[in-house]
């Protein structure tokens, strides 16, 4: 861009044409100076949606650098996702979702020839919410390997409708704060790392109702006291997802989670059985004492009555030689 220019515009077109995409109903202000271009409240409809932006855009130094704020409002994901490969980059999982999306991405880094940003320079964070939307894991090998791996889900039927995230990014690598996800009644989050070359390394958290985990476990917890049953509502069992988006491995510690579980069962019942064992001998042993108190109370009232009858003879018997002597 030559150093000499310095023009202010105040743009309007009915349809701009920028790497193979139509940008319609285009308007802001576009401020060119010192070898440096300034985009201010430009908004475009495109992708079902509509963009607003500000930015900067630099030929300064040896490569073009550029600096963004975007709104994104309604974009149908689909599209948006499939043309810009920025957006495919941050969030390849996209490609499984269709609706829309609202997000708001700060983003800068170096612009390639052809003015298209280099995705190994990018930094940022992009927060995103999905609206109206149906997730089809079938097209994702990661999601359909999750499937197989984990009994008690179904993405297909996972409800992403408002689902909110957000993503950094930096040198080639995203990350993925936690994300809250709800299937039927288990809680999950997800949340992990990418890298723009499609490597991945994601950890899946299930709060998992015992029930999910086959009669075997639920039968044993129904042997519980009903204080140790409530106690066990549900067991933490996480997925483990590396790999690559093309070839994805998936690990769980389902087998484990429930062999802890039945564990933990087990010395619950052991502990209960002692419980038992105490408390029949307690009652044995106050049985015990009831018994010897009675037996002694008996002994007493027999020796009682024994002396009560010698003092009745005795009387008897001293009254009689009274009278004998009175009669000599």
């Amino acid at each position: 861009m030559p150093a000499f220019l310095d023009i202010i515009l105040n743009a309007k077109a009915n349809n701009v044409v920028y790497d193979n995409i139509n940008l319609k109903e285009v308007k802001g202000t576009v401020t060119l100076k010192d070898e440096t271009v300034n985009l201010k409240n430009l908004q475009t409809n495109v992708f079902g949606g509509n963009i607003g932006f500000d930015g900067t855009v630099s030929t300064k130094g040896k490569k073009a650098t550029f600096s963004m704020d975007l709104n994104l409002n309604e974009l149908n994901i689909t599209e948006s996702f499939s043309s810009l490969e920025m957006l495919k980059a941050i969030a390849p999982i996209a490609k499984t979702i269709e609706g829309q999306l609202n997000s708001t991405i700060t983003i800068s880094g170096d612009l390639k020839n052809d003015m298209t940003p280099d995705l190994n320079t990018l930094t940022g964070k992009l927060f995103g919410q999905l609206l109206n939307t149906k997730l089809k894991a079938s097209n994702s090998k990661t999601l359909s390997l999750l499937n197989n791996k984990v009994s008690f889900l179904d993405t297909d039927k996972l409800n992403l409708d408002k689902l909110t995230g957000y993503f950094s990014f930096k040198d080639g690598e995203v990350t993925v704060k936690p994300i809250p996800l709800k299937y039927k009644d288990i809680a999950i989050e997800i949340g992990g790392k990418h890298g723009f070359d499609k490597s991945m390394n994601y950890e899946v958290n299930f709060d998992v109702p015992v029930k999910y985990l086959g009669s075997s476990v639920t039968e044993a917890i129904q042997k519980l006291t009903p204080k140790d049953a409530s106690d066990i509502k549900t067991i933490p069992v996480t997925a483990n997802i590396d790999g690559s988006f093309s070839s994805p491995n998936i690990s769980t510690n389902i087998k484990s989670a429930t062999a802890n579980l039945m564990n933990t069962i087990i010395e619950k019942q052991k502990q209960n059985l002692k419980n038992q064992g105490k408390d029949k001998l307690k009652d044995l042993l106050g049985l015990t004492k009831k018994k010897d108190s009675a037996k002694t109370d008996s002994v007493k009232k027999t020796k009682d009555l024994v002396k009560d009858k010698a003092k009745d003879v005795l009387k008897n018997l001293f009254g009689r030689k009274k009278d004998t002597s009175k009669k000599n």
